[in-house]
């Protein structure tokens, strides 16, 4: 009696690696959002407190309505990049599709 013995793979062959496997990990790619989605929100703040102080100093100018604008499109982005990482956390569900069966009659 002969037994042969298959190799088995370790790893799936459409895996992927290297850059392409750093690319693909979402964890990475949502702390990454949330990072930058931080320092964006912090920059709004720093926006609207030169916006401020330039109403304390000058009592408003085209500098005031500048940096009142640059703080609201911060915001701005801070909301696209909060409804990117949903996006990115969205995971592709696989679920099963039931048909009732027709043949039994009700």
């Amino acid at each position: 009696m002969e037994m042969h013995v298959e190799s088995i793979e370790l790893q799936h062959p459409d895996a992927p690696r290297g850059l392409g496997r750093l690319l693909a990990n979402r964890q990475l790619w949502k702390n990454a959002i949330y990072s930058i989605a931080l320092i964006t929100y912090l920059c709004s703040f720093l926006f609207f407190g030169l916006a401020v102080a330039d109403v304390r100093d000058t009592g408003g100018s085209a500098t005031t309505v500048i940096d009142l604008m640059v703080a609201l499109y911060f915001l701005v982005q801070v909301i696209f990049l909060f409804v990117l990482s949903g996006v990115v956390e969205r995971r592709r569900l696989s679920q099963r599709i039931d048909f009732p069966d027709r043949r039994v009659k009700s």
